[in-house]
């Protein structure tokens, strides 16, 4: 993943953890991380890895597709209503399939 990527995604996340009014603290101990890692993330200096993305929107009580709808992304809306109409079981496929991906690499 790209530098500029990571840093929208931690700005996202970020912006995410304030709305759910938690600290990055709590956030580390729902994920399994230190607070420090929280903090690399929404700075953009590491990447969150995949198999945490559920966990984090667990915690955060939000649909893992939420994660990353960018409010610069032009293309949000359509993004957004795509993600909406799949149902949880063709959500799940698509994160098995991401995640057999993720391990190849």
């Amino acid at each position: 993943m790209g530098n500029n990527f990571n840093k929208q995604f931690g700005s996202r996340l970020k912006e995410l953890r304030t709305i759910a009014n938690i600290s990055q603290e709590e956030l580390a101990e729902a994920v399994g991380v230190s607070p420090q890692t929280v903090s690399y993330w929404e700075n953009g200096h590491n990447p969150v890895t995949f198999g945490k993305l559920p966990i984090i929107a667990k915690a955060l009580n939000i649909p893992v597709y939420r994660l990353f709808i960018f409010p610069d992304f032009k293309a949000n809306k359509d993004y957004l209503n795509t993600l909406e109409t799949i149902d949880s079981k063709k959500l799940n496929a698509i994160l098995d399939i991401l995640r057999i991906i993720e391990s190849i690499k």
